[in-house]
């Protein structure tokens, strides 16, 4: 391999996860679902929060993916996967956010950033929260260095 990727640094006295050790990339793949299928203008501005967002600070490129692209199976990216739901008319949305990786290693995340609720009616301010505090808990380089949080 040509060079070497970027030390992914972990939050002050801890470790990064398997998953982040080597990556040269970083994807970001939404899903914006409803009971009336998949809402693409909902999805399309939740990737690019999400990729705007994950690109602060990041030791790799950050470019958003979509689904079906090979790139998520390289075995050099980790892809962020951002599924939400959202009712037509309705005031709250789903959204959850977890890491993959294509890989042969025990990489897997079994529990990511906990799911959120988006109360619509904060507009994309309450949006952005809730996905910059889900990508703080997933991305090591947006962790917070105050070690781990507490279990409530």
């Amino acid at each position: 391999m040509a060079g070497s990727a970027p030390a992914i640094a972990p939050a002050q006295g801890a470790s990064p996860a398997l998953i982040w050790r080597d990556i040269a990339r970083l994807n970001i793949l939404c899903l914006a679902q409803s009971s009336a299928g998949v809402d693409q203008a909902v999805q399309a501005r939740l990737c690019e929060r999400a990729r705007g967002l994950a690109a602060q600070g990041a030791p790799v490129p950050v470019r958003a993916v979509a689904l079906g692209d090979p790139a998520v199976l390289a075995p050099d990216a980790v892809t962020i996967l951002i599924h939400a739901s959202v009712e037509p008319g309705a005031r709250l949305l789903a959204l959850s956010v977890r890491p993959f990786r294509n890989s042969a290693e025990q990489t897997a995340t079994l529990f990511a950033a906990a799911p959120r609720a988006v109360d619509l009616r904060g507009g994309d301010a309450a949006t952005d929260r809730a996905l910059a505090a889900a990508l703080t808990e997933t991305l090591p380089w947006r962790a917070r260095p105050a070690g781990a949080r507490p279990i409530r």
